[in-house]
């Protein structure tokens, strides 16, 4: 009973640690948000790592959709931090394809996430709904109840 009690002790602490984290990373998040959303319209790729590191990247963009600054958030644990992310800066975000060198020369996740942010920013331009990516857990039920046996 004591080590069973110990378990939970150290599960709850476990859990709310994990939780102070990410509430620290998601008013992190807000504030690079709004520093660049205060000088700008905000183009915002994203990609979840299932087992990898996910990645969010930000671009300021000014009136004419040229990107001004980046920010780049990668990394696997709560720890990760927005940092400087110049890669793209006076190109149309418009005008950025998968095939440019510059997004070829990036890593796997990060090209899908900067092609994410085009297409965001292409969407939200023509007045599409930008659809929400289902959580793992949905995705996970969806596959279950799909399976067909016999």
């Amino acid at each position: 009973m004591n080590n069973m009690l110990a378990l939970g002790i150290l599960v709850v602490g476990a859990f709310l640690i994990q939780s102070a984290l990410g509430f620290f990373q998601i008013k992190h998040f807000g504030n690079e948000y709004n520093e660049l959303k205060a000088a700008g319209r905000v183009a915002i790729g994203k990609r979840a790592g299932k087992l990898t590191s996910g990645t969010i990247i930000m671009f300021q963009l000014d009136e004419e959709g040229v990107i001004v600054r980046g920010k780049k958030l990668q990394g696997t644990t709560i720890l990760a931090r927005f940092k400087p992310y110049n890669n793209f800066n006076g190109r149309l975000i418009e005008a950025i394809k998968a095939e440019d060198p510059d997004v070829l020369a990036e890593i796997k996740i990060t090209r899908k996430t900067i092609m994410n942010a085009v297409t965001n920013y292409r969407m939200f331009i023509n007045g599409e709904i930008i659809p929400e990516k289902e959580s793992p857990f949905k995705e996970l039920t969806k596959k279950i109840t799909n399976i067909k046996f016999g």
